[in-house]
């Protein structure tokens, strides 16, 4: 019986849906025994309802940081509250536009240019609401800083943070460490699962751990060179049957 974590965009979803060809294999590897698992960078407030329509209770959501088991959360790890403020008041600085993910809310902290906007657009999701308050009660899954040359300027100051390219249009800054990897590690430990049995497919640079990680790691077709580069194997596209493909090679379906 096989453990397989699935990134969500451009993975199991094209263009925000799930793509052709996934729900139908989805519920083979069910019928199969196998236990499917949502492993990607967005958060609870980002899903909108996709774990529901593919009829998956276990995730692994904001690479990592929060993870979710038959209904269980297992694992939390939020950013500082002092590291967030921080990082806003870098940004009212140096004058960089930043997205803050809480739990419940997707907000652009600042918003000089239309970087989030595009950010937003790439994966589907809703525009993040401007709001530039700080909130040092809440818990931060995230945050989105949008340049090279941005990420490159700063890095250094936060030591306690990730900085990871989820696009072209900008990074995923987590808290430091393995990213979805680590997540991974908590559903291992939590079920004490055999390694040679797990599996995980992805298609970007945030999915490099994961694959690194298990014994079975899996790129799309249209993965970033850097993940095709450290993968067991490599599908097809997303939109031409990649996960159906992938769980036929290794005859799980």
């Amino acid at each position: 019986m096989a453990l397989i974590f699935i990134d969500l965009d451009n993975t199991t979803l094209f263009k925000g849906k799930p793509a052709k060809g996934v729900k139908e294999t989805i519920k083979e590897l069910k019928k199969k025994n196998h236990i499917v698992a949502i492993a990607t960078g967005r958060n609870p407030k980002l899903l909108y309802g996709v774990d529901k329509e593919l009829e998956i209770d276990n995730l692994v959501l904001a690479n990592g940081s929060y993870v979710v088991w038959q209904n269980e959360v297992i694992r939390e790890n939020y950013i500082d509250n002092a590291v967030v403020k921080r990082m806003m008041d870098y940004a009212d600085q140096e004058k960089f536009d930043l997205v803050i993910e809480y739990l419940d809310e997707y907000i652009s902290y600042r918003k000089d240019t239309d970087a989030a906007d595009k950010f937003s657009e790439n994966y589907h999701l809703e525009k993040a609401r401007y709001d530039n308050n700080f909130y040092p009660q809440r818990n931060v899954f995230a945050m989105v800083v949008f340049s090279d040359d941005v990420v490159e300027k700063i890095k250094h100051f936060f030591p306690e943070l990730q900085f990871n390219k989820s696009s072209q249009y900008g990074y995923d800054v987590n808290p430091s460490g393995d990213l979805k990897a680590e997540g991974i590690k908590a559903v291992i430990n939590h079920l004490q699962y055999p390694l040679e049995e797990i599996y995980a497919i992805g298609d970007s640079y945030n999915d490099v751990s994961m694959l690194k990680l298990v014994k079975h790691g899996i790129a799309m077709g249209n993965a970033v060179e850097e993940l095709k580069k450290v993968a067991e194997y490599i599908t097809t596209d997303v939109n031409d049957n990649g996960v159906y493909n992938a769980m036929k090679h290794y005859k799980l379906i």
